[in-house]
């Protein structure tokens, strides 16, 4: 009795800022290192994204004194929180100030992340590697919780100065989404048939009650790496999944979750977001995930009122669940992806039909005599 319509939308989100840092016994104010909210244009041109002013990110740098390719970085900036400042030329900083390293061929390597967390073991903090010149980050057994983005920076690398990057000046500082993020949409595919019987019209009434999710994986692990370039000048380096599924998903474990929105809607024939503002279901971060057989799947509870023409009305409820790896427009849940699915009930379902036949004539002959 009724259809689901898969619909995805990828949606590149980006933030950059710019960054503040200081050298051992070297100190010059006009290179203090400062952080500004920077716009980036989505790759499909939709808007800009400004990284909100009440929020902090986390920011590491690492330092090396000279351009020798095999010598290793120090830790210059350990888990700073970055917050905007809001001063007679706002910028974004932190409480301790940091400033350039002035030493002939000493550079900066710079990887931030978002939400900050005080303390840098939690799950939601990439841990970064130090064995390999910080070319490796993690997240280890992280669960999704209070709906919550997840996002890590490209490596800036090679930094020696404040320069022009997305609009603003200061150390590039380019966001991806780490998790992945569901929209929902519901519609009706019709409210009457006037269309197809304008003498007998039927008219339907299609209440969505609630929509849930079952069998979500919420806890899992990612690797993410990158290849320094140190000897290209200031640039950044984009992390790449070193998962080996055939998506850019995680690692998950199989601790599960569920999640419901109950709101009764009615439907229009337009598609548009399930739930109250206050409470939509939209936005709803998840694990990034590949689907599996008898796995991921979406629960509909809804009722349709008929009303024949007649006048004659009935209601009856339903419930229908169906799995997402059923419908294959999106493959998966992948990280940086925001998918908006459009749940579509046809309350016409199958209308009755006659098949009408008639049974030929017996023959018969007869005398009638006169």
């Amino acid at each position: 009795m009724k259809k689901l319509i898969v619909l995805a939308a990828l949606v590149g989100v980006a933030f950059t800022s710019c960054v503040k840092n200081e050298e051992e016994g070297k100190i010059d104010a006009k290179q203090q290192i400062t952080f500004e909210p920077a716009k980036y244009k989505a790759v499909d041109r939709a808007g800009e994204v400004v990284f909100p002013q009440q929020e902090s990110f986390g920011a590491f740098a690492f330092y090396r004194t000279t351009a020798v390719a095999s010598e290793d970085h120090s830790i210059f900036m350990d888990n700073v929180k970055i917050s905007y400042v809001a001063a007679a030329t706002p910028y974004w900083g932190s409480e301790t100030l940091y400033y350039w390293p002035t030493s002939q061929g000493s550079h900066l390597d710079f990887i931030s992340y978002y939400p900050y967390n005080q303390d840098k073991t939690a799950a939601g903090v990439p841990q970064i590697s130090s064995s390999d010149q910080q070319q490796t980050i993690q997240y280890v057994n992280y669960t999704v919780a209070d709906n919550t983005d997840l996002m890590y920076s490209d490596k800036a690398l090679n930094q020696t100065r404040n320069t022009l990057n997305y609009n603003f000046t200061g150390v590039p500082t380019l966001f991806r989404h780490a998790l992945a993020k569901l929209s929902f949409k519901v519609k009706a595919t019709m409210m009457n048939n006037a269309a197809t019987s304008p003498e007998s019209v039927t008219n339907w009434v299609v209440t969505i009650k609630s929509i849930t999710l079952n069998n979500i994986y919420n806890t899992g692990s990612v690797t993410l790496k990158t290849v320094n370039v140190h000897d290209q000048g200031a640039t950044t380096s984009q992390w790449t999944n070193q998962t080996t599924s055939a998506h850019n998903v995680w690692n998950n474990t199989s601790a599960t979750t569920t999640k419901a929105w109950t709101y009764d809607q009615v439907l229009t024939t337009t598609a548009t977001t399930y739930g109250p503002e206050e409470n939509a279901a939209e936005n709803y971060f998840v694990l990034p995930q590949a689907f599996v057989e008898a796995g991921q799947s979406i629960t509909v509870d809804y009722s349709i009122q008929t009303t024949a023409p007649g006048g004659q009305s009935a209601s009856t409820d339903y419930s229908k669940t169906v799995h997402f790896i059923n419908y294959p427009a999106v493959a998966a849940w992948e990280m940086g992806k925001s998918i908006t699915y459009t749940l579509q009930i046809d309350p016409e379902g199958d209308v009755i039909h006659f098949a009408p036949a008639i049974v030929d004539w017996e023959t018969g002959n007869g005398t009638i005599d006169l």
